[in-house]
């Protein structure tokens, strides 16, 4: 089985932007004002702080998404670190609502494990079109079997 990753596409870009500009305003912050040529330590270090924190955002909005392997279903959060779920554990795929955003519902593939009544939605690949995650949600499904078959 090949390595599919799938990413959130409307999500990526803007924290992306957001965490270029964090890092923007780290840079800015030492190019204005005399931070190195007065020794302030404190500006320095959040200088340091502010362009350290903004790369490492960078780095984590630029991995998100769900990764796809022989061995199971990793969940690369934003905030979190990756869950891995292999395919012995899970029973089912299925397209729930997640949320309500604006009045709109947004759907996600979920995850029916064998261990829990629950599900565990894939958010990432939540979108409030129905048949964009029904299709996600069948790709998982044929990919499930592949692995299983394997």
């Amino acid at each position: 089985m090949n390595r599919i990753v799938m990413r959130p596409r409307i999500q990526i870009p803007f924290l992306v932007l957001a965490f270029t500009l964090w890092t923007l305003l780290g840079v800015v912050y030492f190019t204005f004002g005399d931070v190195v040529a007065k020794r302030d330590w404190v500006g320095i270090v959040l200088g340091c702080l502010l362009i350290t924190s903004g790369v490492a955002g960078i780095w984590r909005a630029l991995r998100l998404g769900v990764v796809i392997d022989e061995k199971g279903v990793r969940v690369r959060g934003f905030d979190s670190r990756d869950q891995l779920t292999p395919w012995s554990r899970i029973q089912s795929v299925d397209c729930v609502q997640i949320d309500v955003r604006g009045g709109l519902p947004l759907f996600a593939p979920a995850l029916l494990l064998d261990d829990d009544a629950d599900s565990m939605p894939l958010p990432a690949l939540g979108s409030y079109s129905r048949q964009d995650v029904e299709r996600k949600a069948e790709q998982l499904r044929s990919l499930k079997n592949d692995a299983t078959r394997s």
